[in-house]
């Protein structure tokens, strides 16, 4: 069967065709090795090269799986990078963090050489990110899952020179061994249970890097304890979720004094990011 062959015919199978028939031209494109949609139109009447392989990816995907589980990889901030069901799928929203990440950290600390850390890293996608487009002297992943360090390790292998990996608890490690920080950047758990999320979100990603507790008790570990590992000043920032804000605004203020904060909507009109700067001295 040529390419689109395959395609007409899987589009029938699809329950919302209008949404998902990329998936099919995703999938084709894999498995001719083509490198792009435009390469698919041009080479559609090619025979596909394995179409019991394409089968296999195409039930998984009518079975719910996203594709990029499917596929163990996803295109984050211009680079591709391996991801599996041990960590959450890339999303748009958090290239905005990202993005703002880079630009405050330059606004602050202009060409220097940072430390940085990336908190409950999951895939580490956001800290290679940061990495690639800050001059960086050193930078840890820190996760409180094992498997997602295992991950983040294939996605930061280029900077093995410069990455250290703590397995633990928030900041434990890093206090511990008195590491000092200049840019930290985060996406805790941040979903309240109860909160309506994707079918394929709940059934496929790991639970523990979706789901907050009440108190946003992550959040406020790491904000208690970023004046210990900062040097002379830090800036730390965290994707947000719907209800974040409520509930750490007042802890911003009572615990930590000589810093500006904000949050920061996304494209979509959300509250997307916290951002701290820890300035010279801190109570």
């Amino acid at each position: 069967m040529t390419l689109f062959e395959v395609y007409k015919d899987s589009l029938n199978k699809l329950k919302n065709p209008d949404v998902d028939e990329i998936v099919i031209r995703i999938l084709l494109c894999e498995i001719n090795n083509l490198k792009s949609m435009s390469e698919f139109y041009i080479k559609k009447d090619e025979e596909i090269r394995d179409l019991q392989r394409f089968q296999s990816f195409f039930q998984q995907f009518l079975d719910g799986k996203p594709v990029q589980y499917i596929l163990k990889k996803d295109t984050f901030f211009g680079q591709e990078f391996y991801v599996d069901q041990r960590v959450l799928i890339p999303r748009q929203e958090t290239e905005e963090v990202v993005k703002f990440a880079i630009d405050k950290a330059k606004e602050i600390f202009g060409n220097k050489e940072l430390r940085i850390a990336d908190v409950c890293c999951g895939s580490g996608i956001m800290g290679v990110s940061l990495a690639n487009n800050l001059k960086v002297s050193s930078i840890i992943f820190s996760d409180i899952s094992k498997d997602a360090l295992d991950v983040c390790k294939v996605n930061s292998s280029k900077l093995a020179s410069k990455a250290r990996y703590y397995c633990g608890n928030v900041l434990e490690k890093l206090l511990e061994n008195n590491d000092k920080i200049d840019v930290l950047i985060s996406n805790p758990p941040y979903i309240l249970k109860g909160e309506n999320i994707d079918e394929s979100v709940l059934n496929f990603e790991p639970h523990i890097a979706l789901f907050a507790d009440d108190e946003f008790s992550v959040y406020k570990n790491i904000i208690k304890n970023i004046a210990d590992i900062k040097d002379k000043e830090l800036l730390a920032v965290f994707e947000i979720g719907t209800y974040t804000r409520s509930n750490l605004e007042e802890f911003i203020q009572n615990t930590l004094s000589n810093c500006d904060y904000g949050f920061v909507k996304d494209m979509n009109g959300k509250e997307r990011i916290l951002y701290i700067h820890l300035k010279l001295s801190n109570i």
